[in-house]
């Protein structure tokens, strides 16, 4: 499953250049787009959570150095996106890349 931090609970958001604070996140597991509320507002409990939800690939828009440090911590791989105005479709598109190169 891949996971992107989002600002706004919609299919067509843009991803969020916050980790821990992000309000939303959306979650893809190749055929259903999810979209929950950040149930935390600090990205140790984000990055369990994430690794709980199954999560394996987190898309980031951008990210500090704590989030590349908690990547350590889990078996989450952090994949950045292509396009210079990145959304939840970009986390569909990098889904499948990751898909096919597996």
């Amino acid at each position: 499953m891949i996971a992107a931090a989002i600002e706004i609970d919609s299919p067509n958001a843009p991803l969020s250049s916050r980790f821990g604070k992000a309000k939303y996140y959306a979650f893809f597991d190749g055929e259903k787009l999810d979209i929950q509320q950040n149930p935390h507002k600090d990205g140790q409990k984000v990055m369990v959570w994430l690794y709980e939800k199954g999560v394996s690939f987190l898309l980031m828009k951008e990210h500090g150095r704590k989030p590349c440090a908690l990547k350590g911590t889990e078996n989450i791989t952090l994949c950045y996106p292509i396009t210079k105005t990145p959304t939840l479709q970009e986390l569909v598109r990098i889904y499948y890349r990751i898909r096919e190169i597996s």
